[in-house]
């Protein structure tokens, strides 16, 4: 991924910017030092702009609480790991000055919290709905970087239509991108809103007609359970699961998980490993680069597979 290419200069001129989300405008009166990120994958942003947050989300699998692909481009002192509910005191005590979630839950109500703090970015679609060109695009403003963004946004979707147009077997294959929890009766599949599926797009592949039609049926979501009765709905051409620990062999004990034709096929991409399970979940222009080119390989093997 190309190193941002703005002058400091540049960027400080920028400054005073109001950044514009659904939850407020909000002003930023000089260039950020001291950022905070929550949610998803706000870090990645923040790194690939050339800065490094003073806190970030712990992601608890890993074993020091970072992805990899944000590991590597840490340099100096490395970023407070938050984990549990927003401790509003503890973010205080970093002394920011600003915080983004771009995507994450935050409400009206935290919101009001965290501006109390420090200036504060949010989402312009709606709570763990922005997908990583929307986090870009925002954290760019908010940074002064926009054109950066837009750049790196530009380059991470042109390696997505090459890793496509490398494996044309994927073109026009239907998917279903799901998960399954231990101890439940159904599959959690993602939507077309989701970032997954959307990535997925981009590679020439199409939502299978089942996922089609829950998208219809439930047009604001971003996932939906599908009981295992009525899991033969969403069969299509190739089947991603990503899964948590323990959670490969419950789906797999299911005897109806086995009548789906894509598992008999063997068109059957299954995502165990954290790093693959986060680089194709928590997306972002680090991300995408680290681990699509490991996973898209797996998603053209499952493609020969598909019907036999």
């Amino acid at each position: 991924m190309a190193v941002p290419t703005s002058s400091l200069a540049e960027e400080i001129a920028a400054f005073p910017l109001t950044v514009e989300h659904k939850l407020a405008e909000t002003t930023i009166a000089d260039d950020p030092q001291r950022i905070v990120t929550l949610g998803w994958s706000g870090e990645d942003a923040v790194l690939a702009l050339g800065k490094t947050p003073v806190a970030m989300t712990k992601y608890g699998a890993f074993a020091d609480g970072m992805f990899p692909w944000v590991k590597e481009k840490i340099s100096g002192n490395p970023p407070v790991l938050l984990s549990g509910d927003l401790d509003y005191e503890q973010i205080a005590a970093l002394k920011p000055d600003l915080i983004v979630g771009v995507y994450s839950g935050i409400d009206d109500r935290a919101y009001a919290r965290l501006s109390s703090i420090a200036p504060t970015v949010v989402y312009r679609s709606a709570p763990w709905s922005a997908d990583w060109r929307e986090q870009m695009t925002v954290i760019g403003e908010a940074l002064g970087k926009s054109d950066d963004a837009s750049a790196l946004i530009a380059e991470t979707n042109d390696m997505l239509r090459a890793l496509g147009n490398a494996h044309p077997e994927l073109k026009g294959k239907s998917f279903t991108f799901g998960t399954y929890f231990p101890g439940n009766n159904s599959v959690v599949v993602y939507l077309p809103r989701d970032p997954r599926v959307e990535a997925l797009m981009e590679l020439g592949m199409v939502p299978s007609q089942g996922i089609s039609d829950l998208a219809k049926t439930a047009p604001k979501e971003t996932s939906v359970s599908v009981s295992l009765e009525n899991l033969a709905s969403v069969d299509a051409d190739i089947l991603i699961m990503w899964y948590g620990e323990g959670a490969r062999a419950a789906a797999e004990a299911q005897p109806l998980f086995h009548t789906l034709g894509s598992v008999k096929s063997g068109a059957y991409v299954a995502l165990e490993d954290p790093v693959d399970v986060w680089s194709t979940s928590a997306l972002s222009v680090l991300s995408i680069p680290y681990g699509f080119p490991r996973f898209v390989p797996r998603l053209a093997e499952a493609a020969t597979r598909v019907g036999r």
